[in-house]
């Protein structure tokens, strides 16, 4: 878990409408903190997608608007210009590393994945074990704000 000021911190930020890129080791809590705290604490309606396996990138874009009501969108920038409208919204994909390898169509996605941090109203909050930059799109990196799960920003469990 994340310390209170560090939470408070991310909280206010999603709130904003502010693009994250929360990374650490794995096994240090982020998937926790995001899917038992933080979609619990916002009032925005959020999405929390997981690209662990057995989930198909190929369909993430698929999912996207279904996620948010738009079952019937096929049209990418339509789909770009409903969530663009209205209130803000929160798109959280864990394992984001996954994307990076397993997609044919990197180049594309990636696009897509710019295109909605872009948007004003919407969050996106990618869980990752490394930064953005380490994946070399640095350009895509530009649109997130970094933080990190350590051992000096969350209260361990002992046994």
């Amino acid at each position: 878990m994340l310390r209170y000021k560090d939470y408070r911190q991310l909280i206010d930020r999603v709130n904003a409408g502010k693009n994250i890129n929360l990374w650490g080791k794995p096994n240090i809590g982020k998937t926790l903190t995001v899917k038992n705290c933080l979609l619990k604490d916002i009032n925005l309606e959020s999405v929390y997608l997981n690209l662990e396996y057995p989930f198909s990138v190929e369909h993430l874009f698929n999912v996207i608007p279904m996620s948010f009501s738009f079952y019937y969108q096929h049209d990418w920038q339509n789909i770009i210009s409903k969530l663009s409208d209205g209130y803000n919204r929160l798109l959280v994909i864990d394992n984001f590393d996954r994307l990076h390898f397993v997609s044919n169509t990197f180049s594309n996605d990636l696009f897509r994945l710019q295109q909605l941090a872009q948007l004003e109203n919407f969050s996106l909050l990618l869980i990752s074990r490394i930064p953005l930059e380490y994946f070399h799109f640095s350009g895509f990196a530009n649109y997130f704000e970094k933080l990190e799960l350590n051992e000096t920003n969350t209260w361990t469990f002992g046994q």
